[in-house]
């Protein structure tokens, strides 16, 4: 057991995982990526893993709010539990929610919230607020007042968020999914599917010369498109469409899909695609390992991170860089 961090500890759903050390937290999550693995007898390398501070790793978070008051559910239920901290999620964050819950009729809401390391934040909630609250943009029922879109700095380049986009959730590990491309990509040519805002499509664009990255969400395209990169080109489809009308040898391949894995036409284009690396970024470990499997025969596990995204909860963020046979 670990020191409690938190009074909510064992009540609030986020940190379920939270009366756990830190240390046998990691070694959990490590556990249980490489019982997936072992299940479907895939060879394996020995993995690295990579953990950092719990304290304020969040740049995102999602709250409730209820009579003026910030909160979490309670784990597996929708009681709500007011909190006046919470320890995980950046301390700006917090006192931005705190400022908005006020600012509300005392109903029941919900906001999400992200925010850059300048400060920056937009807010999302169904609460009807007429004021900023401190945020940079806030989507409120109804309207949008302020920015529509925040930068966020990174070691390879500066992205961009929305409100409905997604964002890579650890403040001080995200970079390591980004590092994790570009050491693994090889070749001129890369196709990356499920970009999003283009978060890891910057260190693919700093080791390949010619870039095709597609996404499904025309917004998120949209502020990929304001990267600094000019040899990506950028596509608003989804990836069983896309792979469709994909044309000519790409060296290197990229997909970082939702939970739910790669659709099976999806896993077929990539086993005929010829590509020499395959780098396939998870946050379900059930799925990858059923997807590589999928691709046993053509490619074979050559590298393997375990990363520690989310501490205090179950969440598991793997990367694996797999090798044409």
């Amino acid at each position: 057991r670990g020191a409690l961090y938190c009074p909510h500890i064992g009540s609030c759903g986020g940190c379920v995982f939270g009366h756990i050390a830190q240390q046998a937290q990691v070694d959990i999550k490590k556990n249980f990526v490489l019982s997936q693995f072992g299940r479907l007898k895939i060879e394996l390398p020995e993995p690295e893993v990579f953990s950092a501070d719990f304290k304020e790793f969040r740049n995102r978070a999602t709250f409730r709010i209820m009579d003026r008051k910030i909160g979490f559910f309670r784990f597996k239920t929708n009681d709500f539990i007011a909190v006046d901290d919470c320890p995980a999620v950046k301390k700006s964050m917090v006192e931005k929610a705190k400022a908005l819950a006020l600012a509300t009729d005392g109903g029941n809401y919900s906001l999400y919230i992200t925010e850059n390391e300048h400060g920056e934040a937009l807010g999302r909630t169904d609460a009807q607020v007429r004021e900023l609250c401190g945020f940079a943009g806030l989507h409120t029922a109804g309207h949008i007042i302020g920015a529509r879109t925040i930068s966020f700095d990174s070691k390879y380049g500066v992205f961009y968020a929305g409100f409905n986009t997604f964002l890579q959730g650890n403040r001080y590990l995200s970079v390591k999914l980004q590092d994790f491309v570009y050491e693994h990509s090889e070749g001129k040519r890369a196709l990356e599917l499920f970009c999003g805002t283009g978060f890891l499509t910057l260190p693919l664009a700093a080791r390949c010369s010619e870039v095709v990255a597609a996404e499904i969400s025309k917004d998120s395209v949209a502020l990929a498109k304001k990267t600094v990169p000019d040899n990506i080109m950028w596509h608003a489809a989804p990836s069983e469409r896309f792979i469709m009308s994909v044309k000519g040898d790409y060296d290197t391949l990229v997909v970082d899909p939702p939970r739910v894995g790669l659709d099976k036409k999806t896993a077929d284009f990539i086993k005929r695609s010829g590509a020499k690396t395959v780098i396939y970024i998870s946050c379900g470990p059930d799925t990858l390992a059923r997807d590589v499997k999928r691709l046993e025969g053509v490619y074979r596990v050559d590298k393997l991170e375990i990363i520690d995204m989310f501490p205090g909860s179950y969440h598991v963020e793997s990367a694996v860089s797999l090798k044409i046979v």
